[in-house]
């Protein structure tokens, strides 16, 4: 037969069986659902980092260039004009801001930023400068073209993406030094990438991550043309003796 003793001694480690479930959340609709499976939901639906990308002191670079273009090609602008009222002697009151620290002025350079990294591609190179030259790292490079692969579709959509968080996440930060007129076309890199995100971690680093053709597109025609010499398209054609000449 069966010993009652050892039959007894069975009971409570059955009980202790039943007892070391996982543990689970009851759901809407009486649905338990087990809680270590709802962390892993809330984990994958979490919006992404600022840093979720490869090479990310490149990519902030490649923001902070474009928006370096965009402060360069700024012109002198008039006060912003809110004088949108008229008194009752018909006079117009209200307030003129100067462009320079008006919200005009930030949303214009910032606008643009983003859509501009459009033929951005995630390469292998060897950097001549920086903390880093002479060793191959990732590096976001300006090829100058849009390339249809799928791969680098997918990275463009991924740099395009970090680009709208950066900005984000920096906006206050930027709009405030701008303001205060310590952002400027040549300290935009360090202040986006060092100083308020510390996606560089010193100006070496910078060095080796910005790409030189960001620096390329940012050249006057003029230096490009003196490059080639100043050379005459083909096919131009000359002018005909006697053009040079005045009619009688």
């Amino acid at each position: 037969g069966v010993d009652r003793h050892s039959a007894g001694r069975g009971r409570p480690l059955a009980r202790r069986a039943r007892g070391s479930r996982v543990n689970s959340i009851v759901m809407p609709f009486g649905l338990r659902v087990p809680a270590v499976l709802l962390a892993l939901g809330l984990l994958l639906t979490a919006p992404a980092a600022i840093d979720a990308i490869d090479a990310k002191c490149s990519a902030c670079a490649a923001v902070a260039g474009r928006l370096q273009t965009a402060l360069e090609a700024e012109k002198p602008r008039n006060h912003v004009d809110l004088r949108g009222r008229l008194d009752s002697k018909g006079v117009r009151y209200g307030k003129l801001i100067p462009y320079d620290v008006s919200e005009q002025r930030f949303h214009e350079l910032m606008e643009g930023v983003c859509e501009g990294l459009g033929r951005y591609d995630l390469r292998t190179v060897k950097p001549t400068e920086g903390a880093r030259a002479g060793m191959h790292v990732m590096r976001w490079e300006n090829s100058g073209r849009v390339s249809k692969n799928p791969r680098a579709k997918t990275l463009r959509d991924e740099l395009n993406d970090y680009c709208h968080r950066i900005v984000e996440k920096q906006e206050e930060d930027l709009q405030k030094a701008l303001y205060a007129k310590e952002l400027n076309s040549t300290n935009v890199a360090e202040k986006m990438c060092i100083q308020f995100s510390g996606e560089c971690e010193d100006r070496d680093d910078l060095t080796s991550a910005q790409s030189p053709a960001m620096e390329e597109e940012k050249k006057p025609k003029k230096d490009k043309e003196a490059k080639s010499g100043g050379k005459k398209k083909k096919g131009a054609k000359k002018p005909a003796k006697g053009d040079d000449k005045k009619e009688l």
